[in-house]
C-alpha cells in the first residue's frame, strides 16, 4: 500500500514560471527551450491556448529549472500564445509564446571586443538578451526601396521586472534611419518599417532604454520584408461580412485589403495581411453584430457632423488623423432611450487615449468621459427629449496620426454576467488563479462574478472539466458577487489538464432580455509591484488539472447549530495523514460572507490531526445561511501546496438575549454587584451561562447562570487592591448556550462602565495582616 502515497520529499509543490527561453518557435519546426522558476522539479506538460502544439519535457536540471522541446504544428496561427506549465503539483503562470513564420536564429556568442554585428537573412526571427548595458546588433542587406520591418517582442516576455526594449536602425556607417521606442501597436516592444534608402548594410540594434536592464532582458526579434501596417481602418466589422478594409502605417504606405469576418462576435479577430511574406503579429479587429458608419471628413464641427443613418446599434469609426483633430458624428434619440457610448482604442493597438463627449441640437455639454478602468472612454447616456444629438471624440492630449484609429461602438443596453477567478495574493496576480485537484482529495478556489444590467441570484456550471473531477459551490445571493468553489478529484482519475468554461445563470432571469454569460479571466504577464500592470491578457477559460495524489486530506466538521450574531463559532477541522507525512498544516477560512470573519491563520500542530478554525459574525451579519469552507496548505519538502475540506452550511441567527449593564464601582480590594439587565429576544430551553467581560486587571466576577425567564442577572466583582483606579469603560457580557452538545455564544451589553476607587488607608490597615500592621 504503501505504493500508492507520493513520499513527501519527492511532492515540489506550487509551480511558478520566471521565463521560457526562447519564448518562440516557427511555425511547422521544434525547438528546444528552457524553462525556469520555482518548484519545477516534477515538470510534466504544457497546456496551449489552441490545438496544434507538441511538448516534451527533456531533462529536469532541478527545482527551478527544466528542458523542453515544443512543435508547432503547421496550422497554428501566428503571433502571440499563452500557455501554462503543469507538474504533477500544481499548475503555473500564465506566458506568452510567439509563433513565428521564420527560421529561429540565436545570437551569436563572440569573445571580439567591440562585438561586431551578427549578420543574418532576412526573414529571420532572432532571440537574444541584453541586460545591463548590452546591446544586441545584426547586420542584413538591402537594396535601394526595398522594404524592412523590424518587430521586438520584449516586455510581453517577462514577469516582475520590467524590460523596455529601444531599437534603431542606422545604415553601416552608423548614419541614424530610424529610433523607436514605444508604439501603439505594440506598447513598450518597439516595431519599425523603413524603405532602404540606398544600396548596402544596415544595422539593427536593440537595448534597454535606459542602458541598464533588470534582470533577463531576453526578446525575440522579427527582422524581414514583411508588410508591418500600425492599424486597420475599419477597426471591425459585422460578424460574416466580407470587408474591404486599409492597411495603415507600414513603409511602403497604405493598402487595401479584403477580410472574411468570422460568423460569430469576437473582440481580437487577428488580421494577417497579404502582401508577400507573411506578417508575424496580427493586426487586431473587433467583430460584431451590427452595421459600420464611416465617417466623412471634413467633420471637425457639428456643422459638418458625420450623420450616423443607421439604427442603433452600430459602430461608428473614425481616424483622429492629425493633431487636434476632432471628430463629430449626428445621431437622434428618443425621450428617455438608453444607449451605451463605448470607444475601443487603445484595446486595439491604437495609440488615441480618448476623450467621448454628448452634445445637444446646439452645441451644449451633456455628457464627458475621459478613462473608463484604462483609456478607452465609455458613456451611459439616457436622452432627455427627441431630437438630434452630436457626440464627439479627440485624443485627450491633443495629439493624432494615421494610425490613431478608433470604433465607438452605441449599443443599448444588453444584461451580462462574467465570471472569473479572482486574485489572491497582493503582488502576485497569478497566484492560485487555477484549479489543480490532487487525485482523490479537492481543491478550493473563489470565483467571482460581475452584473451588467441584471440582478438577482447567479448559479454557476463549470462545463468541460477534466475527466473526474466534480464541482460544488452555493448559488451567488444577489447580495454578494463572490463565493467558493470546491473541485474534487475521484481516487482513479487520470492525470490531465485542460481549460474549462464557467457559465453563470440568473436562478430568476428577466422575461424580456437574453443574459448572456462568458468568462473573462485578467492576468498580469507583466506586472510590477503595486504599480498597473504593463501587460495583461483576458482569457475567456480557466485552467484545471488532476495531479498526483498527496499525503493529507483535510475535512471540516458540520456544525449543528448556527453562529449568533456578536457571536463566535469553533469549526473543527480533521486531518487524514498518508505514509510518513507528520508536517505542521496551516487552515483558514478561504471565503467570509458578509458580516462574517475569521482569526486568520491557524494551524494544525505537527504530528496532530485536529485543529481549528474560529469565525466570528457582527451585530448585522444578515440572518441566512450560507456556505464556506475551510483551506489549507502543507510543505511535503519543497514548498507549499493547497488543498481544501468540503463545502459545509453556517447559518447566522439572531441571539437569544440582549441588555445593559448597570454602571457601578467598587473601592481596590473590595467586593461589589454588577447589574445587567435582560432583553430576552428568542426562548431558549434549559440554562445559559453569562460571563462578565472586558474586566480591568486584577478585577474578577463569577459566572452566573440564567433561564428565558429572567430579566436581570448579578455579578459579584472582586477588585484586588492592585486592581488599577480609573474608569473602565469596556465591561460587556457573553452569552453561551449548549444545544446537541455544542455551544452558541454572543456577546452583548458592551460599554458597560465600573469605576475602580482607591482604598481608604484606614481600610487597608484594617484588611493588613498583623505584621503588615507591626511594620507601619
Amino acid at each position: 500500500m504503501a505504493s500508492c502515497f507520493l513520499a513527501a520529499s519527492a511532492f515540489a509543490g506550487t509551480p511558478r514560471v520566471s521565463f521560457i527561453y526562447p519564448a518562440g518557435v516557427q511555425r511547422g519546426t521544434e525547438i528546444e527551450v528552457a524553462c525556469s522558476g520555482q518548484n519545477l522539479s516534477d515538470a510534466r506538460t504544457f497546456v496551449f491556448d489552441e490545438p496544434g502544439f507538441e511538448s516534451q519535457i527533456v531533462k529536469l536540471d532541478s527545482a527551478s529549472k527544466f528542458t523542453a522541446k515544443i512543435k508547432a504544428g503547421p496550422n497554428v496561427h501566428l503571433g502571440e500564445h499563452t500557455l501554462r506549465i503543469v507538474t504533477d503539483s500544481g499548475i503555473a503562470d500564465v506566458r506568452t509564446f510567439y509563433v513565428s513564420p521564420f527560421p529561429m536564429v540565436e545570437e551569436a556568442v563572440s569573445k571580439e571586443k567591440p562585438v561586431p554585428p551578427q549578420h543574418i537573412a532576412l526573414n529571420t526571427t532572432v532571440y537574444g538578451r541584453t541586460p545591463d548595458d548590452k546591446r544586441s546588433q545584426y547586420e542584413v542587406d538591402l537594396k535601394k526601396g526595398e522594404r524592412l520591418s523590424v518587430e521586438v517582442i520584449g516586455l510581453r516576455l517577462h514577469t516582475q521586472t520590467p524590460y523596455d526594449p529601444f531599437l534603431s536602425i542606422t545604415k553601416a556607417d552608423g548614419t541614424p534611419v530610424i529610433e523607436v521606442d514605444d508604439t501603439g501597436f505594440s506598447r513598450q516592444d518597439p516595431v519599425a518599417s523603413i524603405l532602404a534608402p540606398e544600396d548596402g548594410k544596415y544595422i539593427i540594434t536593440v537595448r534597454d532604454t535606459t542602458n541598464a536592464g533588470p534582470g533577463q532582458c531576453h526578446y525575440i526579434m522579427n527582422i524581414g520584408t514583411f508588410a508591418r501596417p500600425m492599424a486597420v481602418y475599419p477597426a471591425g466589422g459585422p460578424a460574416g461580412a466580407s470587408l474591404k478594409v486599409k492597411m495603415i502605417g507600414d513603409a511602403s504606405g497604405p493598402f487595401d485589403q479584403t477580410v472574411k469576418l468570422p460568423e460569430k462576435a469576437t473582440e481580437d479577430f487577428e488580421l494577417y495581411t497579404n502582401q508577400g511574406e507573411a506578417t508575424p503579429q496580427p493586426n487586431v479587429m473587433r467583430v460584431s453584430y451590427f452595421p459600420n458608419v464611416l465617417e466623412a471628413e471634413p467633420n471637425n464641427d457639428i456643422e459638418h457632423a458625420t450623420v450616423v443613418n443607421q439604427e442603433f446599434p452600430c459602430a461608428i469609426n473614425g481616424i483622429i488623423d492629425q493633431k487636434d483633430d476632432i471628430d463629430f458624428f449626428k445621431f437622434t434619440a428618443k425621450k428617455d432611450q438608453q444607449l451605451d457610448f463605448t470607444v475601443y482604442a487603445r484595446r486595439i493597438n491604437s495609440p488615441l487615449d480618448s476623450v467621448m463627449e454628448i452634445h445637444s441640437s446646439k452645441g451644449a455639454r451633456l455628457a464627458l468621459n475621459d478613462d473608463s478602468g484604462g483609456p478607452d472612454s465609455y458613456l451611459r447616456w439616457k436622452a432627455p427629449a427627441d431630437g438630434d444629438y452630436y457626440i464627439s471624440i479627440k485624443d485627450q492630449l491633443g495629439r493624432g496620426g494615421p494610425d490613431f484609429v478608433y470604433r465607438l461602438e452605441v449599443t443599448a443596453i444588453e444584461p451580462k454576467l462574467t465570471a472569473w477567478l479572482p486574485e489572491m495574493t497582493i503582488n502576485q496576480n497569478q497566484d492560485r488563479r487555477a484549479i489543480p485537484v490532487p487525485k482523490g482529495n479537492r481543491y478550493a478556489s473563489l470565483v467571482r462574478i460581475k452584473r451588467f444590467d441584471a440582478s438577482g441570484e447567479v448559479v454557476l456550471n463549470p462545463v468541460d472539466l477534466p475527466a473526474g473531477i466534480t464541482a460544488s459551490a452555493p448559488h451567488v445571493d444577489k447580495s454578494v458577487d463572490t463565493v467558493p468553489m470546491v473541485f474534487e478529484a475521484a481516487p482513479d482519475a487520470a492525470i490531465s489538464a485542460h481549460d474549462f468554461d464557467m457559465q453563470a445563470k440568473l436562478v430568476d432571469p428577466p422575461k424580456d432580455a437574453k443574459v448572456t454569460s462568458e468568462v473573462d479571466h485578467m492576468v498580469d504577464i507583466m506586472e510590477y509591484n503595486n504599480q498597473r500592470p504593463f501587460y495583461v491578457r483576458h482569457l475567456h477559460s480557466l485552467p484545471a488539472a488532476v495531479i498526483d495524489e498527496i499525503p493529507v486530506k483535510i475535512s471540516v466538521e458540520q456544525p449543528k447549530v448556527p453562529l449568533l450574531q456578536s457571536g463566535s463559532m469553533n469549526l473543527k477541522i480533521k486531518a487524514e495523514r498518508k505514509g510518513d507525512f507528520k508536517g505542521p498544516i496551516t487552515i483558514t477560512l478561504l471565503y467570509a460572507p458578509p458580516g462574517i470573519g475569521s482569526a486568520g491563520l491557524q494551524q494544525i500542530k505537527e504530528g496532530e490531526n485536529e485543529g481549528t478554525v474560529t469565525i466570528s459574525a457582527n451585530p448585522n451579519a444578515a440572518l441566512q445561511k450560507w456556505q464556506i469552507c475551510v483551506v489549507g496548505n502543507a510543505d511535503f519538502g519543497k514548498g507549499p501546496v493547497w488543498f481544501s475540506t468540503q463545502l459545509i452550511d453556517v447559518e447566522v441567527a439572531a441571539p437569544f438575549v440582549a441588555g445593559k449593564l448597570a454602571r457601578t464601582y467598587v473601592d481596590q480590594g473590595d467586593t461589589t454587584t454588577m447589574t445587567v439587565d435582560l432583553d430576552q429576544k428568542t426562548p431558549f430551553d434549559g440554562k445559559a451561562k453569562l460571563q462578565l467581560l472586558g474586566l480591568p486587571p486584577n478585577c474578577t466576577a463569577e459566572d452566573v447562570e440564567i433561564t428565558k425567564d429572567d430579566k436581570q442577572a448579578k455579578f459579584t466583582v472582586k477588585a484586588d487592591k492592585t486592581t488599577p483606579a480609573g474608569q473602565h469603560k469596556q465591561v460587556f457580557c457573553s452569552f453561551t448556550l449548549q444545544k446537541d452538545g455544542e455551544p452558541m455564544t454572543s456577546t452583548f451589553a458592551q460599554g458597560g462602565i465600573l469605576r475602580v476607587d482607591k482604598a481608604s488607608v484606614a481600610k487597608n490597615d484594617a484588611a493588613a495582616t498583623p505584621n503588615e500592621t507591626a511594620k507601619k
